[in-house]
């Protein structure tokens, strides 16, 4: 990642979604972000402290806290993922809806990746317009 964090991304990019979610414009706009001098320290200690392989940034210890002491979430919940995600499989998110106690719904976009609002953008924004509507707690299925 630091000896070529452009090559790095493209990596990233081929095996987290299925192919043809992008074109080459959009991967050269978006690794411009990626010279920054600071972008993979950055990115990479976001990664370790997520995993507890790095303290969190000072600035943020108390809320980092608050969230890991938070053992369920009331908030009425969509959670929308990629069937072909090749981060975070459906499968992994199993432990999910529990630690939820209003409404969830967990909604899976067949052929959709990692990035599901660049993929699927009419999907998601179909799924989020039936959640906002909703006065009765989940969300009707795709």
């Amino acid at each position: 990642m630091r000896a070529d964090p452009k090559g790095f991304g493209r990596i990233m990019w081929d095996n987290w979604s299925p192919p043809g979610w992008y074109d080459n414009a959009t991967f050269e706009a978006v690794a411009v972000s990626w010279e920054s001098p600071d972008f993979v320290d950055v990115t990479l200690h976001s990664y370790q402290a997520r995993w507890d392989e790095a303290e969190p940034d000072p600035r943020s210890a108390e809320l980092e806290a608050k969230v890991k002491a938070t053992e369920t979430l009331s908030t009425p919940t969509l959670y929308i993922q990629g069937a072909e995600d090749g981060v975070n499989p459906p499968e992994a998110s199993n432990d999910v809806p529990p630690k939820f106690s209003g409404p969830f719904t967990f909604v899976t976009l067949d052929g959709v990746g990692h990035f599901s609002p660049r993929e699927a953008p009419d999907a998601v924004a179909a799924a989020l317009i039936r959640r906002f509507r909703c006065t009765t707690g989940e969300v009707e299925k795709l």
